[in-house]
């Protein structure tokens, strides 16, 4: 993985497989956030299990912190679009005021059956909950491209987009966008941070992940089981 300038100020934890990292534009919250595996991957659903195993302990992070400092909720978006071409997957993470965490799959489970037609013929949204695994991973045929949301730790609903070009860019930002009533500016052409305000923000997400960073656990129990066996 190459650090760039960009990567150093919006990263602000690494696990082994994925990092978590502020997103690098103005988002819909101080602390919209991004979950990206560290090595190519298209979509969650072709991850190898201990990537997948990683970003489900990032998300577990975030809700337990948004929740206990500020009786927040966050939803968990993966527009998985072009993966035959190659780009590279992530979920982004959007926290949201509880109330509007409560009316958000209504929200969005009305909109996708609005949509459903002007994607393509896969009108059906999958409601993971009622999928095996309860996610996307296995919901979703290798190859496809498709738009997934979690609600929390509740799992949400996925479809597949079978016509990319009618598909929107920022579906499901438009949607969380008019639910909190924020300026269009926002998710229909959101503008850059500089280098400096990237900093700031990520600095400010470190100082509130720093009690809910699973990844210094791991590390501490890595490290002492090490310690161990060279005794």
């Amino acid at each position: 993985m190459i650090r760039t300038p960009m990567f150093s100020r919006a990263c602000h934890c690494e696990a082994y497989a994925t990092y978590l990292a502020v997103v690098p534009w103005k988002g819909l919250d101080q602390f919209h956030c991004r979950i990206i595996p560290s090595e190519h991957y298209t979509s969650q659903v072709t991850v190898d299990e201990d990537v997948f195993a990683e970003l489900r302990l990032w998300r577990k992070g975030l809700v337990a912190m948004f929740r206990a400092q500020d009786d927040e909720d966050c939803v968990f978006i993966e527009t998985a679009k072009n993966v035959k071409n190659t780009l590279h997957m992530n979920i982004e993470c959007i926290p949201l005021p509880r109330e509007s965490g409560d009316l958000a799959p209504i929200y969005f489970k009305q909109a996708l059956e609005q949509a459903g037609e002007r994607w393509g013929t896969h009108r059906k949204i999958i409601n993971l909950a009622d999928t095996k695994e309860k996610s996307v991973r296995r919901a979703i045929p290798p190859g496809f491209s498709y738009f997934a949301i979690d609600f929390g730790l509740q799992p949400g609903y996925a479809h597949v987009i079978e016509n990319e070009d009618t598909f929107p860019a920022h579906f499901a930002q438009e949607i969380i966008a008019g639910m909190l009533d924020l300026d269009h500016k926002l998710w229909r052409r959101p503008e850059k941070e500089t280098l400096e305000t990237l900093k700031q923000k990520r600095d400010a997400f470190r100082e509130r992940w720093a009690a809910f960073d699973w990844t210094e656990t791991a590390r501490q129990r890595v490290n002492e089981a090490g310690g161990s066996q060279e005794e």
